[in-house]
């Protein structure tokens, strides 16, 4: 289990530094084409060929690999392409106004590329929240009665984020009334968690700062006054079971549920917000 989250940690540093390495591929094979190019033809604009391989490294994998190639584009031509070759003094006026100008257009060229990379993966997370709300809304609407909104609320919100689920109401001894998978185990300092939720409308337990002992995390499900219910979410190796990414898509879905719950309940809800759900 340790050296399974130890793997986890490094992952983003591996992924990370693949990308730079990628880049720097990049920009090696445009090295290779432009040389081809300047035994044939001449090196009159074979700085151009860098350009590609910058705004590939920018839109693949954003703007600090881009940044690193355009700086090793700039001192390769400089390297092969300007006298005196094979070092990196520059004697004419000429080449330092060709190497500054490769440079700065291909620190743009990046800017532009990343940024359109950024809003496009922007679009796509939006695009596809919004289609797991839909989808998440869509089967609480084919349940007709509170438990078996919650089973499903439970069984999805699972599924969605790969861990534990439950959903405890009732004071001032929260009981659950549905959990997926049914095994889970909720101890004593768990239900303290839980009726600090029911009774504060926060976040309570695992990772958020009260009820430290807890293992589970537990959320309100909130209609118009007091919450509902209590939503709570546990991994069985021990790590939050929400990133701070995913905290917006939980929100929503837990905003569906209780629209669903306050539904099915009718137009009285309790003051408690936290009677039993039959």
């Amino acid at each position: 289990m340790a050296n399974a989250g130890m793997q986890e940690s490094y992952r983003p540093l591996l992924l990370g530094f693949g990308r730079y390495v990628a880049a720097q591929v990049l920009v090696a094979i445009s090295t290779l084409v432009a040389l081809w190019i300047a035994g044939r033809w001449g090196s009159a604009a074979v700085e151009m060929v860098y350009l590609p391989a910058v705004l590939a490294a920018a839109i693949w994998w954003g703007f600090g690999p881009a940044l690193l190639a355009a700086v090793t584009s700039a001192l390769a031509y400089n390297f092969y392409f300007t006298e005196p070759l094979h070092t990196f003094r520059v004697d004419r006026a000429v080449d330092v106004v060709d190497v500054t100008i490769l440079f700065l257009v291909a620190v743009v060229t990046s800017q532009l590329a990343s940024a359109i990379r950024r809003q496009a993966r922007l679009a796509e997370a939006h695009a596809t929240r919004n289609a797991t709300i839909a989808g998440f809304a869509r089967r609480l609407l084919s349940c007709s009665s509170e438990a078996e909104i919650a089973q499903s609320a439970c069984e999805q919100t699972s599924a969605l984020f790969n861990c534990n689920t439950v959903i405890m109401a009732g004071l001032p001894h929260p009981t659950s009334i549905a959990a997926a998978p049914g095994s889970a185990a909720i101890t004593p300092t768990d239900i303290a968690a839980a009726v600090q939720t029911l009774q504060s409308g926060g976040v309570a337990g695992h990772g958020s700062g009260s009820v430290a002992p807890a293992e589970w995390v537990f959320h309100p499900i909130r209609s118009v006054g007091a919450p509902l219910a209590a939503m709570g979410l546990s991994r069985d190796d021990g790590l939050n079971p929400v990133s701070d990414a995913q905290i917006l898509l939980l929100e929503s879905l837990l905003d569906q549920t209780a629209l669903a719950l306050a539904r099915a309940r009718g137009p009285a809800i309790p003051a408690q917000g936290a009677a039993a759900i039959r």
